[in-house]
């Protein structure tokens, strides 16, 4: 089961409890599709910062249409 996070509460309980997050977004025809997985390192009102598997550095726009999900 997945939990959409929208609320700064969603997104600060999976920050502390460094849960996986999945991000999704729209592709051309306008389908979901899973871009990227990562634990959020910092999050404002208007993006999310995660760091991926890789050790890598990402940032997401909230306003966008992107989607933020954790498993349960």
């Amino acid at each position: 089961m997945r939990k959409l996070l929208e609320s700064d509460a969603d997104l600060f309980t999976a920050a502390l409890s460094q849960s996986t997050v999945s991000v999704w977004q729209t592709d051309a025809v306008g389908v979901y599709c899973e871009v990227e997985r990562g634990i959020i390192e910092k999050f404002t009102k208007t993006s999310i910062q995660l760091t991926t598997k890789s050790d890598a550095i990402s940032i997401y726009y909230r306003d966008d249409g992107t989607l933020f999900q954790v498993e349960l």
